[in-house]
């Protein structure tokens, strides 16, 4: 993808910023793809810039805090953005709708065996 180099700094980003980078790049394929189309790299751009800003001024604390947030916004961000899609809305609805009649048929199925009881 382009952009991992954090930047075009080159080969002197320590490899701990390169891991965080490409992990939130896989982290952006949770995202909507209107959203991932969009903003994608942009949003990878930034988490770079702020990924070596972390670095330069407070080390590992800054880039593990950094990376705890992009976490938390898979959770606040991404995971909603996915599940207010069409597809999931279709999904839910045919699973709830399909439990709802496999669940008449076997109270159906199960009447004459209870109806004594």
């Amino acid at each position: 993808m382009p952009g991992w180099r954090l930047g075009g700094r080159g080969d002197n980003v320590p490899k701990i910023l390169r891991c965080f980078s490409i992990c939130y790049r896989a982290l952006l394929l949770l995202y909507p793809a209107h959203l991932r189309e969009a903003y994608g790299a942009e949003m990878a751009s930034v988490f770079d810039q702020l990924l070596w800003t972390e670095w330069r001024s407070r080390g590992l604390r800054g880039v593990a805090t950094t990376g705890c947030r992009a976490i938390g916004e898979v959770f606040t961000v991404a995971i909603p953005g996915q599940l207010m899609s069409d597809w999931m809305i279709a999904a839910s609805l045919s699973l709830v709708i399909t439990s709802g009649v496999l669940m008449l048929l076997v109270g159906i199925m199960m009447w004459p065996r209870y109806r004594f009881l």
